[in-house]
C-alpha cells in the first residue's frame, strides 16, 4: 500500500444533496458542475441506520473537501435510496454509468448485478457495509472495493473469542445476504475452533415472533446463542430468550450496534445487558484523538446521535463509527480522481489502487493491486452492552487496549 499523498483536489457540497427514493435513470444530478460525480446508493427508508450512516459520512467528507475548491472541481454527490432492493440498486448503477459518475458508494445491496453494470464503464464501486464474501472478488468483479469489515474476519474473531467460553452453541441467522453469508462463515469458524453447533436456524428477515426457534435452541442444550442477522431479528431473539426465562449469553455481529435493537427492547432494557458483538475497532492504535476530531465535525453537522432512550439519567447517544467508512471512501475517491488526471473510467479505477488516506480514526485506508479489502483482519474487537451502552470487553487482548467511547 502506497503512503498517502497530498490531496490536490480539495473540494464541499455545491448544492443541497437530495435523497431520491427509487430514483429513475432519467433524473438529473444534484449539481450541474463539472467536478467528479459520486453516486451514493443506500437503503435510507428500509434500514435507516445503515442508510444514514453512509449518506451522512459521504456528505461530511464532500463538504469538507469542497471548502477550498474551485467551483468547477467540487465533488457532486447524488444520494439515491435503493430500498434494500437489488433491482433498484441496479437502476441506480445504470443511472451512475449513464451520467458519467466517477465512482459509486453503496451499502452493498445487489452488489453482483451492480458490479456487472459497472464493469464495462470501469466504474469503481466502494462497498461500505456488506461484509459478505460474494461481494469482493478481484477476478469476477474488478471494479468492486470494500471499505468495511468482512464477515470472514468478524466471524473468525468471534469464534476464537467463544472458544475460551463455551463448547456448544445455537446459531440463528436471517435469510438476507448478510445473514446467510455471515452465518455460513460463522458455522465453519466455530467448527474450526472445536465448538459444536447444537442447533442452526435460518429465519425470515421480517420475522415477528421467534419464540419457537429460541425454544428449540434452548432444548438443544446450547450454552449460548449466536445471532448473525439484522437488528430487528436480533432484538426478537433476545426478547424471546429473556421473556422465556433463558439467561444464556447472546453473541452477535456488528448489527447489534444498530439503535433499532435498543429501541425495540426499550421496555426491558436489562435484557440487552451482557450481549457481546464483534465489529471493527472504533479508535486506532494511535489513540482516540483522530476519531474524536471526526466525531466533533460529524455531530456539529448532524447532532449528537440521541437514540431516544436514557440510562443512568443521561440520554444514550450512538457514536458515528460506521459513517467513518463512507467518509474515508469519498476522501480516497477524491484523491484518486485528482491523481488519475481528473478522469473517469480506467484511469480512475487504476488510481483507486494507487492512493491511500489517513482514515477518520487514524488508520490507513487504501488498496494495492489485486487487493479489495481496506479494513484489516487484525482490527476486529469485541464489545459488551451494559445499560444500553457498549464498551470493549475486558477479557480480550486487543479489546482491552481500546478506550471506551462516550455514549
Amino acid at each position: 500500500m502506497r503512503p498517502g499523498r497530498a490531496l490536490t483536489l480539495i473540494v464541499a457540497l455545491a448544492a443541497v444533496v437530495g435523497a431520491l427514493v427509487g430514483c429513475e435513470p432519467s433524473a438529473v444530478p444534484s449539481d450541474s458542475g463539472s467536478g467528479p460525480l459520486i453516486v451514493v446508493s443506500v437503503p435510507l427508508g428500509v434500514q435507516p441506520w445503515v442508510g444514514q450512516s453512509i449518506s451522512r459520512g459521504a456528505e461530511l467528507a464532500a463538504s469538507q473537501l469542497n471548502l477550498t475548491a474551485a467551483p468547477k472541481k467540487r465533488i457532486r454527490l447524488q444520494i439515491m435510496d435503493n430500498g434494500a432492493s437489488p433491482s433498484i440498486a441496479a437502476a441506480n448503477a445504470r443511472w451512475a454509468v449513464a451520467h458519467g459518475a466517477a465512482a459509486m458508494v453503496t451499502d452493498g445491496t445487489g452488489s453482483q448485478v451492480v458490479a456487472q453494470i459497472a464493469a464495462p464503464a470501469a466504474l469503481p464501486i466502494m462497498v461500505v457495509f456488506d461484509g459478505s464474501a460474494e461481494v469482493v472478488d478481484p477476478d469476477r468483479y474488478p471494479t468492486v472495493f470494500r471499505l468495511a469489515p468482512a464477515n470472514r474476519f468478524l466471524s473468525r474473531r468471534l469464534a476464537d473469542y467463544l472458544a475460551e467460553k463455551v463448547k456448544t452453541v445455537a446459531v440463528i441467522q436471517d435469510d438476507s445476504a448478510y445473514g446467510r453469508d455471515g452465518g455460513q462463515q460463522l458455522v465453519a469458524d466455530l467448527d474450526h475452533d472445536g465448538i459444536a453447533v447444537a442447533r442452526s436456524s435460518v429465519v425470515p428477515v421480517d420475522s415477528s415472533d421467534l419464540s419457537a426457534q429460541v425454544q428449540s435452541a434452548r432444548r438443544s442444550g446450547a450454552q449460548a446463542l449466536v445471532v448473525w442477522a439484522g437488528a430487528a431479528v436480533l432484538a426478537q431473539v433476545i426478547r424471546a430468550a429473556r421473556a422465556s426465562g433463558w439467561s444464556a449469553p447472546v453473541y452477535s455481529g456488528p448489527t447489534a450496534e444498530d439503535p433499532l435493537v435498543r429501541q425495540q427492547l426499550a421496555a426491558h432494557p436489562r435484557w440487552l445487558d451482557g450481549t457481546v458483538f464483534v465489529s471493527s475497532r472504533i479508535t486506532s492504535e494511535q489513540g482516540p484523538a483522530a476519531f474524536e476530531q471526526f466525531r466533533a465535525a460529524y455531530e456539529a453537522r448532524y447532532g449528537q446521535g440521541d437514540i431516544g432512550l436514557s440510562a443512568q439519567g443521561r440520554p444514550v447517544r450512538q457514536p458515528p463509527d460506521w459513517p467513518m467508512y463512507a467518509y474515508d471512501s469519498v476522501r480516497l475517491l477524491a484523491l484518486a480522481f485528482a491523481t488519475g488526471g481528473q478522469s473517469t473510467g480506467a484511469a480512475m479505477l487504476n488510481a483507486v489502487q494507487e492512493v491511500s488516506v489517513v482514515g477518520a480514526n487514524g488508520d490507513q485506508r487504501g488498496f494495492g493491486a489485486g487487493n479489495r479489502e481496506a479494513v484489516s483482519s487484525g482490527d476486529m474487537y469485541l464489545a459488551r452492552f451494559q445499560e444500553l451502552r457498549f464498551a470493549p470487553v475486558t477479557d480480550d487482548r486487543l479489546s482491552t487496549t481500546l478506550p471506551p467511547v462516550a455514549q
